[in-house]
């Protein structure tokens, strides 16, 4: 079992106060996942490893700016939008799951951390209208359904090194997957060379363009 302590020391950029808010969001977690099952049970003595480490992977890759809006597609229990909020207080997040159970824990997790930047959204993601700077996914689906989702909800901009648009948690699938689309990545961002631990071979956060998936062609946009 992965302990807090190990998450610090893979995290060290982060605030004691943010270490204590992530030490807090396992414990609501674990209490919440007891009551509706946010992740299998059968996970969640590896859950600083498996889900909080995996999602706050980004922050390796990435630091989101004041005044960024971040939208966490089928967050289901937060994952991995509240951890990230932790670390990004300047940006806002709203983190989207269809299912209202879950976006009821995750509601009342965001009050009890008490953070200022969240919103919890209980919609399908097609139906949003909203639109964002990034569209966070954590294995929610296979890629070209999900870019059908969220596509109209990225707006233009960011910077020419790290353009608006999609990042995506997945596995080697990522591939085929693009290609079948015609997508060419922005970026590959392979987990296990930023955390050195063998549970993370094989997982990637894929950065796709908005400009890249803006006009391909999909037979499934919903």
């Amino acid at each position: 079992m992965m302990d807090s302590q190990s998450i610090e020391t893979l995290f060290p950029e982060l605030t004691t106060d943010q270490h204590e808010r992530l030490k807090a969001f396992s414990v609501l977690f674990r209490e919440w996942n007891e009551k509706i099952n946010l992740v299998s049970r059968k996970d969640m003595d590896q859950f600083e490893l498996h889900h909080l480490a995996h999602s706050l992977a980004l922050s390796k890759l990435t630091q989101f700016t004041r005044g960024q809006r971040i939208l966490d597609v089928g967050s289901g229990g937060g994952l991995p939008g509240l951890p990230l909020a932790i670390c990004f207080p300047q940006a806002t997040f709203h983190l989207c799951d269809s299912i209202g159970k879950k976006i009821k824990a995750v509601d009342a997790m965001i009050k009890s951390l008490e953070l200022r930047n969240v919103e919890a959204i209980c919609k399908r993601a097609e139906t949003l209208e909203s639109k964002w700077d990034f569209v966070l996914g954590r294995a929610v689906t296979g890629l070209p359904r999900f870019i059908g989702w969220i596509r109209k909800n990225i707006r233009a901009g960011g910077n020419p090194d790290f353009p608006n648009g999609v990042l995506y948690w997945k596995g080697t699938l990522y591939r085929e997957e693009l290609e079948s689309i015609g997508v060419d990545p922005h970026q590959v961002f392979d987990i296990r060379q930023a955390i050195d631990h063998e549970y993370f071979e094989g997982k990637f956060i894929i950065h796709l363009s908005r400009q890249s998936i803006a006009n391909i062609r999909l037979e499934v946009e919903e």
